[in-house]
C-alpha cells in the first residue's frame, strides 16, 4: 500500500505530495488524516506529514513510513 503524504513545512518546495511506502506493521492503522513521521531528503531525522490519499502503486522510487500517530477520538 501506498499512501499520499503533505510534508508539515512553511517551505515552498515541500508544498507538494510526496508518495511513501506503508510497511506490513502499520497496515490497517493509516487512514486519510493520519499523521505519520517519514524520513525525507538526506537529512538523518524524519519529518511530520500528513495522509492526503491511498494508492496502489507508485510511479517513483519511495521510502518507508518510520512511524504512526495513535488516532484519537
Amino acid at each position: 500500500m501506498i499512501v499520499e503524504i503533505i510534508i508539515s513545512s512553511n517551505a515552498k518546495d515541500l508544498n507538494r505530495i510526496f508518495d511513501y511506502n506503508v510497511p506490513a506493521k502499520f497496515v490497517g492503522t493509516i487512514h486519510i488524516g493520519s499523521k505519520v513521521l517519514v524520513p525525507f531528503g538526506t537529512m538523518k531525522r524524519y519529518q511530520e506529514g500528513f495522509v492526503i490519499g491511498i494508492k496502489e502503486k507508485s510511479e517513483y522510487k519511495i521510502k518507508d513510513i518510520q512511524g504512526v500517530e495513535p488516532r484519537t477520538r
